[in-house]
């Protein structure tokens, strides 16, 4: 077990809290954190959660979510940084735990299509320190949403000049996490419900998507992992994604292309085995 005493675990999730204690007891396996913070609506959890401190919190939005993120978590963080996870994110090699972190204001996985400073800072799995959030507090500050992008590029140049924000160089952001830009090397962690099939055995994930809520595999995510799973050839764990987005009703281009994917190699192995 790895002591972080300067570290307090922090999540936000008021959709699914039962998916982001698992998500906290991945991280908390191998590390000990100063506290362990969960912000959601309390209500919809069936058991306490121990050793976890929750926070009632009600969002109406993703938009809601960033706000949250860049100008109400401050007061809930006494340690000199925070480790950020989601649900879909979460600490997979503690032993990787590196101190020089902290010497950095901000950590995140490299943003895909992104080069040199600006590829630095995705927000689902990121460490920031107290030194951030305060500075975000500046009133000249442009918050918007996404909180990640709100900080690592439209107030970069002011967190840097006027507040001496350090923002980790991109070896260090590709060692500390992946998301969007494919790993070439172990991590401390990752973000994204489309890297699933990367850090999870088949079983496991087959399960998971077993008790996916339907509405979770709207968006882009689950769209990217169901691709990645008909092109790894694990056509039953994709078909519980398509079979989620018909229940939602879902005709779009991309839904059909993917019932078509998963047909063309449903019937291609079939056919090597006959």
């Amino acid at each position: 077990m790895i002591d972080l005493p300067e570290v307090t675990l922090v999540c936000v999730d008021t959709r699914s809290p039962e998916r982001a204690l698992q998500a906290i007891g991945h991280c908390t396996a191998g590390l000990r954190f100063a506290r362990v913070l969960l912000f959601t609506n309390t209500h919809r959890l069936v058991e306490p959660a121990a050793g976890v401190d929750l926070v009632e919190l009600t969002l109406d939005s993703v938009a809601a979510y960033s706000e949250f993120m860049l100008r109400g978590l401050l007061p809930h963080v006494q340690t000199s940084h925070c480790l950020i996870v989601q649900w879909d994110g979460y600490v997979l090699n503690p032993g990787l735990w590196d101190a020089d972190w902290l010497h950095h204001d901000c950590i995140g996985a490299l943003f895909a299509g992104q080069h040199g400073p600006r590829a630095v800072g995705n927000g689902g799995f990121s460490l920031r320190s107290r030194r951030l959030l305060l500075a975000l507090q500046d009133p000249a500050m442009q918050i918007h949403h996404p909180e990640d992008v709100c900080i690592c590029h439209t107030n970069r140049q002011r967190l840097e000049s006027v507040h001496a924000i350090r923002f980790a160089p991109p070896e260090v952001a590709a060692r500390f996490a992946f998301e969007r830009v494919a790993p070439t090397g172990t991590s401390f962690g990752f973000h994204g419900l489309f890297n699933f099939h990367r850090v999870m055995a088949m079983p496991q994930l087959r399960a998971l998507l077993d008790t996916l809520p339907a509405e979770m595999a709207r968006g882009l995510d689950a769209h990217d992992l169901c691709a990645a799973l008909i092109a790894a050839g694990e056509l039953d764990a994709a078909r519980r994604i398509i079979d989620l987005r018909r229940e939602l009703g879902m005709h779009d281009r991309r839904t059909l292309r993917l019932r078509l994917r998963h047909a063309w190699a449903h019937w291609r192995h079939w056919r090597e085995r006959r």
